[in-house]
């Protein structure tokens, strides 16, 4: 199992981070999130996210949890951005499944999803939970692959859960990390 993990986190050191740092040269997301934190309401900040977490994960969801440190209570809007990934990875789940029914586009989607598909069919639902937990990993495009290959909504439902967990761990720490008063104070 921990040989797995390893790869997983290999192949996502080897695609997702090239990909990342290519985009970071063409697109300014420092420049976008702060127009979008600074400019709308925090509802619409919210629907933005939701549907960024459904659509691709057009928006990195780090910006997200680094947002919430704004609030006063900062843990209640990490579990919140939480709940809403895990209702935008059942939103992709469905666009999967539209996908799914129609011929031509179910081709071209498993061509281009096809290294999702085939660590889905090799690893199962230790990849869904290894890409729920993982910064940077694609989420929805995983979740895609999963419901291409009419993988159980009840199983994926089940290990999904762990995108709640990955924001309130990953807010934690940041927290922890962007606050050292909050940090030191935890240690004594």
């Amino acid at each position: 199992m921990w040989w797995t993990v390893l790869k997983i986190i290999i192949i996502y050191a080897v695609t997702v981070v090239p990909l990342v740092l290519v985009l970071k040269r063409l697109i300014d997301l420092n420049s976008v999130f702060t127009f979008i934190t600074e400019n709308l309401s925090n509802p619409l900040v919210l629907i933005v996210f939701l549907l960024s977490e459904s659509f691709l994960g057009l928006i990195p969801p780090d910006f997200f949890v680094i947002w919430t440190i704004k609030f006063n209570s900062p843990f209640l809007f990490l579990t919140l951005l939480g709940v809403l990934s895990y209702i935008g990875g059942i939103i992709s789940y469905l666009i999967g499944y539209w996908l799914s029914k129609r011929k031509r586009i179910k081709a071209f989607s498993e061509r281009a999803l096809d290294k999702y598909i085939i660590m889905v069919r090799k690893w199962g639902g230790a990849f869904i939970i290894i890409s729920a937990l993982f910064p940077y990993s694609p989420y929805s495009m995983v979740v895609i692959a999963v419901s291409l290959l009419k993988y159980p909504l009840r199983l994926y439902l089940f290990f999904g859960v762990a995108r709640i967990i990955r924001f309130i761990v990953q807010g934690v720490l940041y927290l922890n990390i962007l606050n050292f008063d909050s940090f030191f104070s935890l240690l004594h």
